[in-house]
């Protein structure tokens, strides 16, 4: 008999924990999460901004008649994604682009360090203009803006044409694969932002 060996490959995590002692972006409110006293069980009480750790940014955000997080279509937020790499500081790959585009900026090894928010690579207007020339569902990067620091010009364009952004995605450098089902998914909440549990597969 011969025995037929199926490899399946696991769901890679793209979230950070998000715990008392994750940094937020400068000028954003402190995560607090306090363990409330009670005597049949335990809760636990969140206080925090919805653009700290992993999170999604949704229309609403520049857009005041742009879509919040709930009235995004739930099919967008799961799809065939690619991973892009680059080593630049401005973002500008040359790459095809699938429906959702993952990019690996190996800047998540600085997570937890203030140098962070402030020297990380960031998307170019050009690349960002073909994202929605090719009409994506979303983008998501791991750093902590598509803009360069104190700019909003990519924001408000990804955001304008309802491309959604992921931004602060962990564990990006274990991505080797170039397609990946993928899966962002945000709480149902009427927000502009959302945190988010990021994961996907290779295919």
């Amino acid at each position: 008999m011969i025995e037929i060996k199926i490899s399946i490959m696991p769901f890679i995590d793209l979230t950070h924990n998000l715990t008392n002692e994750t940094i937020e972006f400068p000028g954003d409110p402190k995560t607090k999460i306090i363990h409330v006293e009670n005597e049949d069980c335990n809760l636990f009480e969140v206080t925090t901004g919805l653009h700290t750790g992993t999170h999604m940014d949704a229309p609403f955000h520049y857009m005041t008649d742009g879509e919040k997080i709930n009235e995004i279509d739930i099919n967008d937020f799961i799809g065939k994604a690619k991973l892009l790499q680059s080593t630049s500081k401005k973002i500008n790959p040359s790459d095809a682009l699938e429906e959702i585009v993952i990019i690996n900026t190996n800047w998540s090894k600085h997570w937890g360090t203030h140098k962070y928010f402030s020297e990380y690579p960031y998307l170019s207007i050009e690349f960002a203009e073909r994202l929605v020339e090719e009409n994506v569902k979303g983008v998501a990067i791991d750093t902590c803006s598509v803009d360069k620091h104190d700019e909003n010009e990519i924001h408000k364009l990804l955001l304008k044409n309802k491309i959604w952004i992921v931004e602060n995605i962990a564990n990006s450098g274990k991505l080797k694969g170039k397609y990946y089902k993928s899966y962002f998914i945000p709480l149902k909440i009427e927000a502009e932002a959302s945190p988010i549990r990021a994961f996907v597969k290779e295919i």
